[in-house]
C-alpha cells in the first residue's frame, strides 16, 4: 500500500506540475517571447528540427521561422547554413518528446514542420519530466542522509519555493531543469560508484555519459564536474582514491569514448558551420569582471538578485553555515562551492545573466544544496519546542509564497534598473500576470 501511493504521489505531483505549464503557456499563443520555441529556447531547440525534419536545407524551412521564433537562430540563405550559437545538448535530452511531438503531429491535425503548437507542448512536457526524474533522483540522495518525511519537505520547498519552479513551468526550453536533473543523476551515480568494490563498468559508463551531457547542455557547468567527486569525503586519501579511481587507464577507455561519442554531434555541426572541430561561439561574451566581480548586485540586485527572489537561500545559507559549525559531513564542501561559483557567476560580463528570474544560473546546483536545506529541515523537526517549529516552518513557506507569487507576476524580463526597488515591490504587491 505503501509502494502505490508513492507511486501515486509522483504521477499526481507529474500531471499537476504539466497542468501548471500547459496553463501558463495557454495565456500567450505562440511565437512571442512567452513561448516555449523563442530566443535562447529556439536556438536550443533548432537542432531537432534541423536533423529530423529538414536535413540541414536552409531552403526547405517555414518562412522567416528564424525571425517568428526570435532570432535564436538564423538562417543564412546565402551560405545555405542554420547558424546557432548554443550547444545541443538541449535538444538531445528533448529528443524522445520531439519524436513523440511529431508522431501525433498528423492524428491531432496540425503541420509536421517542428514550429506547430504540438512541438511546443512537448517541450513542456519535456521540462516538467525531467524536473520530476531530478526530484526522484534527489529524493534518493536525501534518504542516504534524512528521514523520508524530511525528504519529502526538502522536495517541497525546493520545487516550490525556488526559481526552480520557474524555469520547470515558464521557461521549459531553457537548460536549467535538465541540468538540474543531471546534476542529481551525476551526484547519485557518484555516490553508487564509489560505494562498490567490483562490477563498477556500468555505471562508469553512466558517469561518463552524464558528465558529458552536462557539459554539452551548459558548458559552464563544467566547474560542477570535479566537485561531487568531494562528496562525503573525509580525508585528503578518500579524494586521492577516487581521482586515481578515475583516472586508471583501463576506466579511460571507457570514460574517454563515451564522452566523444556524446560530444559528437556537436563537433560534426561546428565542422558543418565552422570548418573546426572546437568553437568557442560566444563571441565578445566572456568573464570579464574577475578583477571586480558584480556579488553585491548578485546577491541582492532588484534586477535577478539571488535572494530577493528566491528568498528561501536563505535558510539553505543557514544549513550551510549550521552543518560547518556543528562538523557535518560535506558542510564546507557545500559552503565553499556556494561562494566559488558566486564569484564566477558574479565575474560574467553580464552579471545579470540577461532575461532570467533569480539568478538563474543558480537553478541547477539545487541538487546539490538540497542538503544544507534538508539538514535546516531536519533540525527543525527535532526542535522541543512548538513555537520554535512554528515559526521556522512560517518562514519556510512564506518564502514558498513569495517565490509563487514572484513567479506569477514576473513577465519575462527585468526593466527596472539595478536598485529599484519601487518597481520590485510592484511584483511582491501587484496582480499576477
Amino acid at each position: 500500500m505503501k509502494k502505490i501511493l508513492n507511486y501515486a504521489f509522483w504521477i499526481i505531483l507529474w500531471a499537476s506540475l504539466i497542468f501548471l505549464a500547459f496553463n501558463r503557456h495557454s495565456k500567450s499563443g505562440y511565437f512571442n517571447y512567452h513561448s516555449e520555441i523563442w530566443a535562447d529556447k529556439a536556438g536550443y531547440y533548432v537542432y531537432l528540427p534541423a536533423a529530423f525534419i529538414y536535413r540541414f536545407h536552409v531552403d526547405a524551412f517555414p518562412r522567416n521561422i528564424d525571425v517568428k521564433t526570435g532570432n535564436g537562430f538564423s538562417l543564412d540563405t546565402i551560405n545555405q547554413k542554420i547558424i546557432t550559437k548554443y550547444p545541443c545538448g538541449v535538444a538531445l535530452m528533448q529528443l524522445p518528446f520531439f519524436i513523440l511531438a511529431h508522431l501525433t503531429t498528423p492524428i491531432l491535425r496540425f503541420e509536421q514542420d517542428g514550429f506547430s503548437p504540438v512541438y511546443h507542448w512537448m517541450i513542456n512536457v519535456a521540462a516538467v519530466s525531467y524536473l520530476i526524474f531530478g526530484l526522484l533522483l534527489l529524493y534518493s540522495i536525501l534518504r542516504k542522509y534524512f528521514t523520508s518525511l524530511i525528504a519529502y519537505l526538502t522536495i517541497f520547498a525546493l520545487s516550490l519555493g525556488t526559481n526552480l519552479f520557474y524555469y520547470s513551468i515558464d521557461e521549459t526550453g531553457m537548460t536549467h531543469v535538465y541540468s538540474f536533473f543531471l546534476f542529481a543523476a551525476l551526484t547519485q551515480v557518484v555516490l553508487r560508484y564509489f560505494s562498490l568494490q567490483s562490477n563498477k563498468s556500468a555505471w562508469l559508463i553512466l558517469l561518463a555519459l552524464i558528465s558529458a551531457l552536462i557539459v554539452l547542455v551548459r558548458p559552464l557547468n563544467l566547474i560542477f564536474l570535479p566537485v561531487v567527486f568531494f562528496l562525503d569525503t573525509t580525508s585528503r586519501k578518500e579524494i586521492i582514491d577516487r581521482v586515481k579511481d578515475l583516472l586508471y587507464w583501463k576506466h579511460l577507455i571507457i570514460i574517454v569514448p563515451v564522452f566523444i561519442i556524446i560530444l559528437f554531434p556537436q563537433i560534426i555541426y561546428w565542422l558543418y558551420l565552422h570548418g573546426k572541430p572546437l568553437v568557442y561561439t560566444y563571441a565578445g561574451e566572456s568573464f570579464t569582471n574577475w578583477y571586480r566581480p558584480a556579488i553585491a548586485q548578485l546577491w541582492f540586485s532588484t534586477n535577478n538578485g539571488l535572494f530577493l527572489y528566491t528568498p528561501l537561500f536563505t535558510i539553505i545559507i543557514a544549513g550551510m553555515v549550521m552543518m560547518v559549525k556543528n562538523k557535518i559531513m560535506n558542510g564546507w564542501l557545500f559552503l565553499i562551492l556556494y561562494l566559488a561559483i558566486s564569484y564566477i557567476f558574479a565575474s560574467w560580463w553580464n552579471w545579470s545573466f540577461g532575461c532570467g528570474f533569480g539568478q538563474r544560473c543558480y537553478v541547477e546546483y539545487y541538487a546539490f544544496f538540497s542538503i544544507p536545506l534538508a539538514y535546516v529541515i531536519s533540525k527543525t523537526n527535532s526542535l522541543k519546542k512548538r513555537g520554535m517549529r512554528f515559526a521556522i516552518y512560517s518562514v519556510i513557506f512564506l518564502f514558498v509564497i513569495i517565490n509563487l507569487k514572484l513567479t506569477y507576476s514576473y513577465d519575462g524580463c527585468w526593466y527596472g534598473g539595478t536598485w529599484n526597488w519601487e518597481e520590485y515591490l510592484k511584483l511582491i504587491i501587484s496582480p499576477t500576470k
